[in-house]
């Protein structure tokens, strides 16, 4: 039975997407261009990313629905973590590159349009990673801009994870089920939240309960330690969802 991770056989997936989607690919990919296009305005180019990112994710789940195809995927000479991880770089990192792709030459059309072809100085947006933020110091207003490249992929990368998760738990509608289960632990969250800010902390204000975050930052009745559970958690929650993908998968292989 294999049990190391191979790189050739991750190629090997890798290279299966490819061949038997091919057709798919380049007319999705052909759409979000000319989508971005027409309309390349900075959060319409990331809802854009996050729908189709999230459409994607589910893929795996309608191979394992059917039987056929569920069978012909477990059944794939590859171990679980390559099966897994050739998933993870095509939900998350081809697919987060591919907007990027899309978005870029989408914009360079515009410029040729627009600048070369139509001679029209209407502004290109370039912003899709900008954000400006604007604050007071000393009576004088002050604009920064800031880069968030890498919080953007965070979240792309975490709502990814989630989605893949949801797909290999649920059966059927896995985008709403999955969408039901984070509203409910949210709202666990919520309820936890608010008890600790009421009673614990002393946090009278229930508009402050509903921004955790920026409470936990500018106020001194919270324990730093807090700050740092959260911070850290954070950043190790996104291998957490993987491992448990993992184990899924090997439940699914059963």
């Amino acid at each position: 039975m294999i049990q190391k991770f191979n790189f050739k056989r991750l190629a090997l997936l890798l290279q299966r997407h490819f061949l038997e989607d091919m057709t798919r690919e380049i007319m999705f990919w052909s759409i979000i261009t000319l989508i971005f296009t027409i309309l390349d305005q900075r959060d319409f180019v990331i809802i854009v990313m996050f729908l189709s990112g999230i459409y994607y994710s589910v893929l795996l789940n309608k191979e394992l629905s059917n039987v056929t195809s569920g069978m012909h995927y477990l059944m794939i000479p590859a171990t679980h973590a390559e099966k897994l991880t050739a998933t993870l770089v095509l939900n998350t990192i081809y697919h987060f590159g591919m907007t990027l792709l899309a978005y870029t030459i989408g914009n360079s059309l515009i410029l040729l349009i627009y600048h070369v072809i139509l001679k029209l100085q209407i502004p290109v947006n370039w912003d899709l990673f900008q954000v400006t933020n604007t604050y007071e110091v000393n009576g004088i207003l002050m604009v920064s801009d800031q880069n968030v490249f890498w919080k953007i992929f965070g979240l792309f990368a975490f709502t990814q994870s989630v989605f893949i998760l949801g797909s290999l738990y649920f059966k059927g509608s896995s985008v709403m089920k999955t969408l039901f289960s984070l509203l409910c632990f949210c709202g666990i969250l919520f309820l936890i939240q608010i008890f600790l800010f009421k009673t614990v902390w002393n946090v009278k204000h229930l508009q402050n309960a509903i921004l955790p975050v920026i409470i936990m930052i500018n106020d001194s009745r919270i324990p730093a330690i807090i700050d740092k559970t959260i911070l850290y958690g954070s950043y190790l929650l996104l291998p957490f969802i993987w491992l448990v993908s993992y184990f899924r998968l090997i439940e699914k292989q059963i």
